[in-house]
């Protein structure tokens, strides 16, 4: 009996050992919701003594856990909570191509955690959390902000990697910034990792498909020579412009913000008075068939003091194709070499008087 008693209880130590010895459940100790970045930090530090140097696997995995948790904290309060400066100083590099972390972004959203990732990272550089967060989607969450040069690295870092779950995610992702600023020399070298990184797809024709409409009018390029007419019928071409900046605001009277916002570049125009370098023109997409509309709308908004057209509809690419016009307002600034500054420039305001002072010094 005495035998089989200490066998009985090897067997139940060994059992005991090898439970001691079983990986560490570390998705089930990071499946809590976390009050502030402090108990972030300590469930990541306590996991990562426990589980040693050697265990580059979990280490891994708890890292991923870790970078998900500040993004989601910090995106929760907006930003707007100051013990979020604490979690980019303890967010690791990891591979968007390692195993895994990619089968961590299997069972989350993964284009959530590469954005939680890239934010993190950004600040750990010394960006703020506005200037790091992402800014290719438009949300209700943020106020909208310009594209920057995290965005870009981003992108770059995104079809750089081999993980064809991000590719199809981030390519959804470009179509909108796309839409809304064009293409320029950041978003050209974006196209070209994408053109020789990302696999064949309906999503990557549709995308390198908007660079096509968008390259030909990009920052530098000819201005395309579209012509336009005024109320008296008199023909006015783009390249006619030349000598000038010029300035144009693009709008439909259908349009409520167009309209909200033309006594904004009317008051914007008067800084410029006198200048005969540059020129402020308006350029209806009306159709002929309200003419009368549009007339009215001239005279309503007071609109009488500069140059208002429409386009020339009478043969050739239309303006609205030329320059990719699919919603107004838009504002387009071409240089006095009759070259484009930008298609999407900013409403009136601080940043689009300096593009302007900035083409005339040139």
């Amino acid at each position: 009996m005495l035998i089989i008693k200490n066998i009985l209880t090897v067997y139940l130590m060994s059992l005991i050992t090898l439970s001691c010895n079983e990986p560490m459940p570390i998705d089930t100790m990071w499946e809590r919701e976390f009050a502030n970045a402090d108990e972030i930090v300590e469930t990541y530090n306590s996991i990562k003594k426990r589980i040693g140097k050697r265990e580059k696997e979990l280490q891994t995995l708890n890292d991923c856990h870790y970078i998900w948790n500040c993004g989601e904290y910090m995106f929760k309060c907006r930003g707007k909570n100051e013990d979020i400066a604490r979690l980019p100083k303890h967010a690791e590099r990891i591979s968007l191509d390692d195993s895994v972390a990619m089968k961590f972004m299997e069972s989350h959203k993964a284009e959530r955690f590469a954005d939680h990732y890239f934010t993190l990272q950004a600040m750990k550089s010394g960006s703020s959390f506005d200037e790091a967060r992402d800014g290719l989607t438009v949300t209700v969450f943020f106020p909208i902000r310009g594209l920057n040069s995290n965005d870009y690295n981003k992108l770059k870092a995104v079809f750089s990697c081999k993980n064809t779950v991000l590719h199809e995610a981030f390519l959804k992702k470009l179509i909108h910034p796309l839409n809304n600023n064009g293409c320029n020399k950041e978003f050209l070298e974006v196209r070209d990792i994408i053109e020789q990184n990302v696999a064949d797809s309906k999503l990557k024709r549709e995308v390198m498909q908007l660079y096509d409409i968008y390259m030909p009018i990009m920052p530098g390029a000819p201005a395309p020579d579209v012509a336009f007419k005024d109320a008296e019928g008199n023909r006015y071409t783009i390249g006619g412009f030349k000598g000038k900046v010029l300035v144009m605001d693009v709008w439909a009277t259908w349009c409520g913000s167009c309209l909200k916002n033309m006594p904004h570049y009317i008051e914007f125009r008067e800084q410029y008075k006198g200048n005969g370098e540059v020129e402020f023109i308006t350029v209806s997409t009306d159709s002929e068939e309200i003419r009368d509309r549009w007339l009215a709308a001239i005279k309503k908004h007071k609109m009488e003091g500069m140059l208002n057209l429409m386009p020339d509809r009478t043969g050739g690419e239309s303006f609205e194709k030329r320059y990719n016009v699919s919603g107004v307002p838009r504002y387009i600034v071409i240089d006095k070499e009759g070259n484009i500054i930008s298609v999407f420039a900013p409403k009136p305001g601080e940043e689009l008087n300096r593009i302007i002072k900035k083409a005339l010094k040139q």
